[in-house]
């Protein structure tokens, strides 16, 4: 019989985490271990909502939680008494957290339910621990009885900061589909259509537009490069509230218009438009701190240019699978020069970023490593 393992994450947007979770979810229910879904209940009638996409994805999903942050005595406790009685009445032998707001519902959830079913909390968002009261509370060992973290170094903090026993906090590496992102040609026309010419060297970031993903460094690379190489575009997608502010008028005001092309927001063509990248750039992470971008990226073959920032130098190995840099204007124009100068090594890099991708960022190999948790907490 399947072990059942209750997933919670409190929010109901296709963003950020949302599709890890819903990945590793289903990989874990391929190798026998039952995974349901709570989140928060979408406000909107349908779409690339969590709770919809997760449906899809053949998921149970229990979405009639607030999972409310805000201090709302009535809706919080609400939500405890909704999950223990779920706990309960689903049998579920585990817990896994994958938010703060519903980590911590969670745990109090847990403590009113008759089952004592260990917490597992993942991180997301590789987070730097500072050690501070609220860490030791929410991460230390009182509240969660298993830490997963994204990197070897950010478990290192854990353990140094959090008051946590080294048994207690895993390396569990972001996975990516490898069926779905792999080397292939886009279709004939695609370059044009997005106004590419077939001698340009496209640089592709997917980011969305955020004051701290560093775009001022992008652009201030991007100016340095234009002047000494033509043929590099960089083209970006992505969408943001601020996207005017921090990208489309700063393009213009620099002409930059001819190198630095905002592409904005993509669904259905996604995976065409990453086929037309010669390669790939990240600088930092969003609210998903694998930076499943960045993985999608070398999954399809492409070499990538990185900050030293974050799980980014695991996931491109610096002469190998592409170039990691201390991201100053200057450096990043350096290294993204040297990526076009030869298009043999970007081809060669390519195809070890994608071996690379195989042997340590599949969603099976992740979901084992988070099964050997699960056993190990359930006393296997």
């Amino acid at each position: 019989m399947a072990e059942a393992v209750l997933h919670c994450y409190a929010d109901y947007k296709w963003t950020g985490p949302s599709e890890p979770v819903t990945l590793l979810c289903r990989e874990l229910g391929r190798q026998g271990w039952h995974s349901e879904l709570a989140c928060a209940r979408s406000h909107h009638a349908e779409g690339r909502s969590l709770p919809e996409q997760a449906r899809r994805m053949g998921l149970t999903v229990h979405d009639g939680f607030c999972f409310d942050s805000a201090p709302n005595v009535a809706r919080n406790v609400g939500d405890i008494e909704r999950l223990s009685r779920l706990i309960e009445r689903g049998g579920f032998r585990l817990v896994h957290a994958h938010g703060s707001w519903d980590h911590v519902l969670a745990a109090v959830a847990l403590r009113r339910s008759r089952l004592r079913a260990p917490l597992v909390r993942t991180d997301h968002g590789a987070r730097e621990y500072r050690g501070t009261l609220l860490e030791r509370f929410q991460f230390g060992p009182r509240m969660t009885d298993h830490l997963i973290v994204l990197s070897d170094r950010l478990r290192a903090r854990a353990v140094e900061r959090l008051g946590r026993h080294p048994h207690t906090v895993s390396t569990v590496r972001g996975a990516v589909d490898l069926g779905r992102y792999r080397p292939a040609e886009a279709r004939p026309g695609t370059r044009e259509q997005l106004g590419l010419g077939r001698e340009d060297i496209v640089f592709g970031l997917v980011a969305r537009v955020q004051w701290h993903r560093r775009f001022d460094v992008l652009l201030e690379a991007a100016l340095l490069v234009q002047k000494r190489e033509a043929r590099v575009k960089i083209v970006v997608l992505g969408r943001g509230t601020h996207k005017e502010e921090i990208l489309n008028r700063p393009v213009k005001r620099m002409g930059l218009q001819d190198t630095v092309r905002p592409l904005g927001y993509r669904t259905a063509d996604y995976g065409q438009v990453l086929a037309t990248f010669d390669a790939g750039i990240m600088l930092v992470a969003g609210s998903d701190g694998s930076c499943r971008a960045a993985a999608q990226m070398a999954a399809m073959g492409k070499p990538l240019v990185v900050a030293r920032r974050g799980v980014l130098p695991g996931i491109v190995e610096d002469g190998k699978t592409g170039i990691v840099v201390y991201d100053t204007p200057e450096n990043l124009a350096e290294a993204i020069l040297e990526m076009a100068e030869s298009a043999e090594r970007r081809r060669r890099w390519g195809e070890a970023a994608r071996e690379r991708m195989e042997s340590l960022f599949g969603l099976e190999r992740q979901a084992g490593a988070v099964i050997e948790i699960y056993e190990a907490l359930l006393g296997r």
